[in-house]
């Protein structure tokens, strides 16, 4: 071959290679705002246009008695043009908000929109009371209507016996009230992520950092750094809200007694009976769930102390967990890297989920890297049907960093076949389904990593991540959620909350869960005020369901089930349109059958046993 020819061939193979490097690296890392709205002008033209469209409420009053203009009215007021643009305005203002909360712009389009929300409240205020003042014979003639064929879970309140609406006066004052509401969450946000100062650490090399949530995690991760360097930034880090603790639990009574207090007014004689019912979750599951918890305590401290063995160390602190036992470490993954070690994990899940996971991916809807206005953490979300779903992360590179992204996916995997599945009234699945979906998406992810390790170290490694995502999504969530159960009750006794006295509930339950198997410093008892979850009103539990149930999903479809796959997307597809029970019982799994919670016991008390077996066999080497 000519030496000429032979460099243009090199040449032209050289360009090819770095074109599909280019092409494989070439994900959008930054929210396309502009895919919504191009600017605030234009925002502000659709805001216009739903204020107006708002007055056509009132032409449906005193017509409310038969199934056609009952049908009509709903269509208004929830699936059709109306909801279509306040989802793409809610969109564009959460999202920006989301990129900094200091932003006055859409500080000032959120403040539009809730005026815009107390407005149709007040508008729709006699809806409900006029459709409930029919007798319930008429009410039951009237929605088993055919009309209202493909919309039947989403109407079912109105011939619930349990269902008692306000008077259009009442619903009209809440609308009013409305405006003063929200704001002890507000507050928090303001305080959490601008306005209270990071505890600053003196680093090795003489500098002085600010141990935000990005250089803590830096710190803990690295083997660069001391035992005694970390447990110095694992106290200043638990401490942060020390000083402002009593304003803290201000906050968090004001959110919950805003929560108790509609409840009563919904005739519901605790929140969390409220909140259970708004998810349509029988009572039953909260308590089979904290029974499950308590019964595998044993287990879960089982796993600290093999870790402490694996270790060397004869106390364990919390940041040690943030220690492998193995040697194995894949370092720092570049973003790219990430997503497809996921997209081969979740392959199993066939060829249909894998096109629309890269499709969101690749949509110019995923925000990756953290900045210094930008919210914390990761999330997803899907208020408007007319787009993919849009993701957030706050990526680091570390191996739960690559975890999250299968997390957040699974989410916006299921809001995506239900829009292509469903029609608008079962959009937007409820978080208690929403979750099993995200923590499948980590099991299997898991799974994959252990079962394709090279060796037993690096299989050690991916299952101390299992081990920490069950435990953190499950048993620490379940503390959560005695936390929280434990403060709704004083507030519905009518008592304040303090904040040592939150604190040290705090702290019991951190020891009756870890025992002595972790000691954790008393900075530790703070670390409630730090935690927005707490605010979103019987939230966490969920995170616990959420494992449980995708535990035996996962197991199904790893283990080869038949039609574990197929039932698992039917699921997905499924979104909104029955109770957690039924929608759960598509994909295998029963929500209030006690099997159900032996079985993720013994899933994770499997895993343990391995865990055990492989820091034993380290050890004896």
């Amino acid at each position: 071959m000519k030496k000429g020819l032979a460099w243009f061939l090199i040449l032209v193979l050289l360009l090819s290679v770095m074109v599909t490097a280019s092409a494989e690296s070439a994900l959008p890392t930054t929210w396309n705002l502009t895919s919504v709205y191009n600017s605030v002008d234009e925002w502000q033209a659709d805001y216009d246009t739903v204020m107006e469209m708002l007055n056509n409420y009132e032409q449906y009053r005193g017509k409310l008695n038969n199934a056609q203009n009952i049908y009509d009215y709903l269509q208004f007021a929830y699936f059709t043009e109306l909801t279509r643009l306040q989802g793409k305005l809610n969109l564009y203002a959460s999202l920006g908000s989301n990129l900094d909360s200091t932003d006055p712009v859409f500080a000032q389009l959120n403040a539009k929109l809730s005026a815009m929300n107390v407005k149709e409240a007040q508008l729709q205020a006699f809806a409900d009371p006029e459709i409930f003042a029919l007798p319930m014979e008429e009410r039951e003639a009237i929605f088993s209507d055919p009309i209202f064929a493909d919309c039947s879970y989403a109407v079912k309140r109105y011939t619930d016996p349990k269902s008692q609406p306000l008077s259009e006066e009442a619903n009209a004052a809440m609308a009013t009230v409305s405006m003063a509401l929200g704001y002890p969450y507000k507050a928090f946000e303001r305080m959490e992520y601008v306005e209270m100062p990071y505890q600053t650490v003196n680093m090795p090399d003489g500098t002085v950092r600010e141990l935000n949530d990005e250089v803590y995690d830096d710190i803990i991760h690295s083997d660069e750094y001391s035992r005694e360097f970390k447990a110095e930034a694992n106290k200043l880090y638990g401490s942060r809200a020390k000083n402002y603790i009593n304003t803290m639990a201000t906050l968090l009574e004001g959110n919950a007694r805003q929560a108790y207090a509609n409840a009563i007014l919904s005739h519901f004689e605790t929140t969390r009976e409220a909140q259970l019912y708004a998810y349509d979750v029988k009572p039953a599951v909260y308590d089979m769930l904290i029974e499950c918890a308590h019964a595998g305590i044993e287990d879960y401290q089982r796993y600290y102390r093999a870790h402490a063995r694996g270790l060397g160390l004869d106390e364990l602190y919390t940041f040690d967990m943030a220690t492998y036992v193995s040697d194995f470490n894949p370092g720092k993954i570049k973003y790219e890297d990430a997503v497809a070690e996921v997209i081969d994990a979740l392959g199993v899940l066939g060829e249909e989920y894998i096109e629309t996971f890269k499709n969101i991916l690749s949509s110019g809807h995923v925000d990756v890297y953290p900045t210094d206005t930008k919210t914390t953490g990761a999330f997803e979300t899907c208020p408007s049907s007319d787009f993919l779903p849009w993701v957030l992360f706050n990526y680091n590179g570390y191996s739960n960093d690559v975890s999250t992204i299968a997390h957040e996916m699974g989410h916006a995997m299921y809001d995506a076949l239900t829009i292509e599945n469903q029609p608008k009234q079962y959009h937007s699945p409820t978080i208690f389904t929403q979750e099993v979906a995200s923590t499948t998406n980590e099991l299997i992810y898991y799974n994959y990593k252990m079962s394709h390790a090279s060796n037993d170290d690096e299989k050690l490694y991916y299952l101390q991540n299992a081990l920490d995502l069950f435990t953190g999504t499950f048993f620490t969530q379940v503390m959560f959620a005695e936390f929280e159960d434990y403060f709704y009750q004083i507030v519905e006794a009518g008592d304040a909350l303090d904040g040592e006295a939150l604190s040290d509930k705090y702290l019991e339950l951190l020891n009756k869960y870890q025992g002595d198997a972790v000691i954790s410093f008393p900075e530790a008892k703070y670390r409630w005020a730090d935690i927005p979850h707490f605010y979103y009103v019987y939230y966490v539990y969920q995170y616990a369901t959420s494992i449980t149930y995708a535990a035996s999903i996962a197991q199904g479809i790893l283990g080869g089930k038949e039609n574990a796959v197929e039932d698992y997307l039917s699921f997905l597809k499924a979104g909104r349109s029955a109770d957690p029970q039924t929608l759960l019982s598509i994909a295998g799994v029963d929500p209030l059958k006690e099997e159900t919670y032996r079985a993720a016991m013994d899933y994770f008390k499997g895993l343990v046993d391995e865990y055990e077996r492989l820091v034993d066999a380290r050890l004896q080497k």
